[in-house]
């Protein structure tokens, strides 16, 4: 079960492999196996089998539009279907079926895949981000997903006026509870609290604060925060440090040596986790020009 979810997560992250895996396993009753390649933003997918009745495309289509939809891979928004007998030559299969395609293929589909609201996407992917040990509850926005019957800028607005919304109450809570518990006067001290000591910060070779020896761990930890933060986050301020801090998470997966055995894990992360900072930041941009 470990290794599966382990599969749907790099899958969800834009992985081939990882997505050709989920497909085969969706497409085991029909006998059919796939193979793709991603080509000018499209995703080129080859479905085989050893019989014309394995492929039927009223079942196989539906079923790879479903598993693909439900992905909702980073930047793979069409999908370039073909269908032909297994081959044994399989190395150039792409130039084969664009070449001859009426030799070669027994039917072609192309599909668009639908998406649903960016910001329901952005906390999908923080939480894919974190350990399974180490992932934080799951975020119920209750947003409907919204088709192509509304324009994309039109969706993006009402994402944005969502999350401003859920900032704006939360806020509001707690500054209320914060002005009640000012009113409520202190249990009288005999001695002042003794202040803390401070800690002391080592800096890796890429300038980012260590606490550990170990790299992943520290920006795990980090990117906990960080996802606890963004859901309070309200001043133009608080969402540049968390661009600041997000950015220093990627920097830290950065640094995990090629010894460590979640290397390439820690590498996929950098990238999740720079994307997580430009958005953070667009939003401290937008903020300072209300």
């Amino acid at each position: 079960m470990q290794v599966m979810d382990d599969v749907m997560r790099q899958a969800q992250q834009g992985s081939m492999a990882a997505i050709i895996q989920i497909l085969n396993e969706a497409l085991i009753e029909q006998r059919v196996r796939t193979r793709a390649v991603l080509a000018d933003r499209v995703l080129q997918l080859l479905c085989e089998a050893n019989t014309a009745e394995q492929l039927e495309p009223s079942t196989i289509i539906p079923k790879i539009r479903a598993t693909l939809e439900s992905l909702e891979p980073p930047k793979i928004h069409r999908v370039k279907l073909y269908g032909r007998i297994a081959q044994e030559q399989q190395l150039h299969w792409l130039d084969d079926v664009t070449r001859n395609p009426e030799s070669e293929l027994l039917w072609s589909e192309e599909l668009v895949l639908h998406r649903s609201l960016w910001i329901r996407r952005w906390f999908q992917r923080l939480q894919i981000a974190l350990t399974p040990d180490q992932t934080l509850p799951a975020v119920e926005l209750n947003v409907p997903v919204l088709r192509h019957g509304l324009p994309p800028i039109l969706r993006n607005t009402l994402g944005l006026a969502l999350l401003c919304g859920v900032s704006f109450v939360t806020g509001w809570g707690y500054h209320h509870w914060q002005s009640q518990m000012e009113e409520i006067p202190p249990p009288p001290t005999e001695t002042a609290t003794p202040e803390p000591a401070p800690t002391t910060v080592v800096l890796n070779p890429n300038g980012v604060p260590v606490t550990s020896d170990d790299p992943f761990a520290d920006a795990v930890r980090l990117a906990e925060q960080m996802s606890a933060a963004g859901q309070t986050a309200e001043t133009a301020a608080q969402w540049a440090t968390l661009a600041e801090q997000w950015q220093q998470a990627a920097n830290l997966m950065k640094a995990v040596p090629q010894t460590h055995p979640r290397y390439a894990t820690a590498q996929e992360r950098a990238v999740t986790y720079t994307e997580y900072s430009e958005v953070a930041q667009q939003e401290a941009d937008a903020r300072r020009g209300e």
